[in-house]
């Protein structure tokens, strides 16, 4: 098992056949590493929403073909999102 920790109490967890989407510790999907397609982390930064309110934050995001899978990073962890969607990746080859 593994787990990606995330921006707004969001994690992904990979296990041997399943990968799994959190949020406040919860889990919110369940899906088969047979359903996803091949991971990317992209960039996607947040702004100002109306150049007024929240604040800019530089970060990315986890895309595996599934808005129920994605969690945004901090910019500064980037390496760290990388290596696990380059492990849920293998392990979807695995299953495949």
């Amino acid at each position: 098992m593994e787990k990606l920790e995330g921006c707004d109490d969001r994690a992904l967890i990979l296990e041997d056949t399943h990968l799994s989407a959190l949020r406040w510790g919860a889990e919110e999907a369940r899906v088969p590493l047979t359903e996803i397609e091949s991971g990317q982390v992209l960039r996607h930064d947040k702004g100002k929403l109306l150049g007024v309110f929240g604040k800019k934050e530089e970060r990315v995001r986890t895309d595996f073909g599934r808005l129920d899978l994605a969690i945004w990073v901090p910019l500064e962890r980037q390496d760290e999102a990388e290596r696990f969607v380059g492990h849920v990746n293998q392990a979807a080859a695995r299953v495949t």
